[in-house]
């Protein structure tokens, strides 16, 4: 992904709901927020993220989108509440939940758990 890429994504989604305000658009604002955030451009598609829960603010998996762009800028609280919002909607031996509640875990103990390792895992899943 390049530099504009994330911007361009967003610029072309606004005019799309320009042309179709009522457009469906929760999970393409959720993409270009998990792809941007993946590919070290969480700050340029904290917007789309935030765009992307507004439109469904319940929906823990876009939360859980939002949770990376947050923690990948510096807002750990709210990284935090999101990856909650995701762990509490799945059974507690689902292997996602799992490695949420890790992530949570080591962000509160003040450790960043997004290691280049881990981003890559998450590319490949």
């Amino acid at each position: 992904m390049t530099d504009n890429q994330p911007l361009l994504a967003i610029t072309r989604l606004r005019e799309a709901l320009a042309l179709v305000p009522d457009l469906d658009v929760a999970y393409t604002w959720n993409g270009v927020c998990w792809d941007g955030s993946l590919n070290n451009q969480a700050a340029q598609v904290l917007d789309a993220c935030e765009q992307a829960v507004r439109l469904a603010p319940n929906d823990s998996n876009i939360r859980d989108s939002r949770g990376l762009a947050r923690a990948l800028t510096g807002d750990i609280p709210g990284a935090i509440e999101d990856f909650q919002s995701f762990v509490d909607d799945l059974p507690s031996d689902d292997a996602l939940a799992q490695k949420r509640q890790r992530w949570i875990n080591e962000l509160k103990a003040g450790r960043n758990p997004f290691t280049p390792e881990e981003l890559e895992s998450l590319r490949n899943e």
